[in-house]
């Protein structure tokens, strides 16, 4: 049954507006890509009301393993935060059923192809995106930038499912999953058209949030202390030992500098001064347990001719058995260790990437 809401004009004339229902799929994400704020971030955090940098919309990103999702919106807030809006009618069947394990698998696919230079880019190209609108004039965009990265890291993203109507069983499994996840935020917006002789208006409501889980969410932190060597090592396990003791005593031997996090270290090759990140490893303790991941930022953002260094380092890199290729890069996950062949492959890759470095220079 449709609901009613009522206007009192300044003439005191009485305006009865009825429900209506979005007629496409379609006319509901345009709203949302024309007006962002119907996404209520005040609701989302009434002490620090969320503001929306629009990245893009029908995002397309790749499955690990195969396929490709068309994320129905991206944005990111001032602090960061990857918020990914998948739209439905109530009319949708998915609704009910799907549409839960279809935000939480976009999810897991974007933190798996998805890194800030990629995100940095797509802001770039879409010419609506303003950060400074964003930050305001005094907001740090570099400063930004490492925020995202650091929530692309942590696994922390905001999930929202937005519809004309939320049925109860989506609300009762969305606050399920909202009060027992600490980094992931899922959410529902249920936004409601009213209509009346050429008027519209539109009224959204966040669903899914208790106080138990904003207080939760509030304690989210960078998960723990940092490791160092000894600590590293001892959050591996099985092949990961003897591949990571190969590994030190080789980027030992080159030079190269690890810099250690909660889970894992960033591999950067130190030059005129500076720090250029290639990749990163992880121990078990990462969400997707010991591997490497390939980092192209610096490459592209520091090193003259930077682009086509990169793409020719992954390229490289995937030519070693067990490097498999996610998003436009690399990941390792370390099942077993390298023979003999496949090591002396990777060495030599590294090694012509720093030679590279440091024959074209730095940008500026």
């Amino acid at each position: 049954m449709s609901g009613k809401i009522f206007m009192i004009k300044e003439n005191n004339e009485f305006v009865e507006m009825e429900e209506k229902k979005h007629a496409r799929e379609l006319d509901f994400q345009k709203l949302i890509e024309e007006y962002p704020d119907l996404i209520p971030g005040d609701q989302i955090d009434s002490a620090n009301p969320r503001k929306w940098l629009h990245v893009g919309s029908e995002v397309n990103f790749p499955i690990v393993g195969s396929g490709n999702i068309y994320l129905d919106h991206l944005f990111l807030d001032q602090d960061g935060i990857p918020t990914l809006v998948e739209i439905k009618r109530s009319e949708d069947d998915r609704l009910k059923r799907e549409v839960t394990a279809q935000i939480i698998e976009y999810g897991a696919n974007l933190l798996l192809s998805m890194d800030v230079q990629l995100l940095k880019e797509r802001v770039e190209s879409h010419e609506n995106a303003d950060i400074t609108e964003l930050l305001g004039e005094e907001g740090d965009e570099n400063e930004f930038w490492q925020k995202v990265d650091k929530n692309l890291k942590s696994e922390h993203v905001r999930l929202l499912v937005v519809a004309d109507e939320i049925p109860q069983r989506l609300q009762n499994a969305l606050e399920f999953l909202n009060r027992n996840m600490e980094s992931v935020e899922i959410l529902a917006v249920e936004i409601k058209q009213y209509t009346s002789e050429g008027i519209t208006t539109v009224v959204p409501r966040v669903i899914g949030q208790s106080i138990e889980a904003q207080t939760k969410k509030s304690r989210v932190t960078s998960s723990g202390p940092k490791l160092n060597n000894e600590t590293f090592f001892k959050n591996l396990e099985g092949p990961g030992v003897p591949f990571y003791e190969e590994f030190f005593d080789f980027i030992q031997e080159k030079g190269f500098k690890p810099l250690f996090g909660t889970k894992g270290f960033s591999l950067r090759i130190p030059f005129e001064g500076k720090e250029v990140k290639i990749l990163e490893g992880y121990s078990k303790i990462a969400a997707r347990r010991q591997h490497l991941v390939s980092y192209k930022g610096d490459l592209k953002g520091m090193v003259n001719g930077g682009d086509d260094i990169a793409e020719t380092y992954v390229r490289s890199m995937l030519k070693i058995d067990g490097f498999e290729s996610v998003g436009d890069g690399f990941v390792f996950r370390i099942k077993e260790n390298l023979n003999e062949e496949n090591w002396n492959l990777l060495k030599e890759v590294l090694s012509k990437l720093a030679d590279e470095i440091q024959g074209n220079g730095l940008k500026g």
